[in-house]
């Protein structure tokens, strides 16, 4: 398994013309995941970091510099940007897109001191009908989003790339088609995998109120653990999902994974919950009985599992379309 070793920078005074230099040159060293960004997707990322820049250099009384960027600046920023100048959510969400890249750019610059800026710095939900909270995907959405997993396992260069992309979308099926929370998906273990030939499960031995479920896992996510479990590099950890140094991927992690899969799928603000709610509204499209819908998603109570099955804004939306 090839390892990720930080490339080291200097940030010069011109940290603008340094930054747009790296998106060119040296994003796909650092994020081997992702591809070297148009040079439209570059203006529009330089764009927005400078804007922050300004942002910054009002709210602090100084020069901007790289290095004195906080995770409270990041997250100031957040706040200034929905609550006072009231942007849509869209745009604070590319936005967040690119700190996200500036805050990698900072890290891989300056050293692990930065590797935290930007956890916590969430992206805005839409709001339609009624939050996006228990928001699913609509079909389009939902097939980007499966085109761009299989993409990634065919278009990776190295091992490490292959390996990574195989795991990120065995870590996604096990939420889109086994409905498991973010956080019991990453408290899964080896052993709590089942595949047959004809069958496979998960065992989720720490959901809400320590109950332990078993939930049967279809063609589609059995396929995708299969061959992550082929292809998981040798570990003495037990964990399914491991990274770098073969620690147990976090909460966090993964919802930063799912995040950018989003943007790279064309879904702004993807997160794990949608993933867990598709899960939900593809049983009730096969006429699934709502008591077993609450026992496989892990609801004491049977009207969590009604709201999970209210229609979202977007699809209405995609409904009314299909007329």
């Amino acid at each position: 398994m090839q390892t990720h070793t930080p490339i080291q920078f200097s940030i010069s005074t011109d940290w603008q013309s340094t930054f747009e230099t790296y998106l060119r040159q040296d994003y796909r060293r650092i994020s081997p995941m992702h591809r070297n960004p148009s040079e439209k997707t570059v203006k529009a990322a330089c764009q927005h970091v400078r804007v922050f820049s300004l942002w910054w250099e009002a709210k602090f009384k100084e020069p901007f510099s790289p290095e004195k960027v906080t995770n409270f600046d990041l997250h100031a920023y957040r706040h200034h940007s929905l609550d006072e100048a009231r942007v849509a959510p869209n745009t604070w969400n590319s936005r967040l897109w690119a700190l996200r890249i500036f805050t990698m750019w900072i890290h891989a610059t300056l050293g692990e001191s930065y590797a935290d800026l930007a956890d916590g710095v969430e992206p805005k939900e839409q709001q339609g009908i009624r939050a996006n909270r228990y928001r699913s995907l609509t079909d389009q959405e939902y097939g980007y989003l499966v085109h761009r997993l299989e993409r990634r396992t065919r278009e990776a260069v190295t091992e490490f790339e292959y390996h990574t992309a195989v795991r990120d979308q065995a870590m996604v099926a096990i939420m889109l088609w086994g409905g498991l929370r973010v956080e019991e998906a990453s408290l899964v273990d080896l052993s709590d995998i089942t595949i047959n030939e004809r069958s496979g499960n998960v065992r989720v031995r720490n959901g809400k109120g320590s109950k332990e479920r078993v939930v049967p896992l279809n063609l589609s996510a059995r396929r995708a653990l299969a061959l992550w479990l082929d292809v998981r590099p040798p570990s003495d950890s037990i964990a399914l999902f491991t990274g770098k140094q073969s620690e147990r991927i976090g909460i966090r992690q993964m919802q930063h994974i799912v995040s950018d899969l989003g943007a790279e799928s064309r879904i702004p603000g993807l997160s794990p919950h949608w993933l867990r709610y598709h899960f939900a509204k593809m049983l009730e499209r096969a006429d699934t009985a709502i008591e077993k819908i609450r026992d496989l998603l892990g609801h004491e109570s049977i009207e969590t599992t009604r709201r999970y099955l209210r229609s979202s804004f977007e699809e209405l939306q995609s409904a009314v379309e299909r007329m």
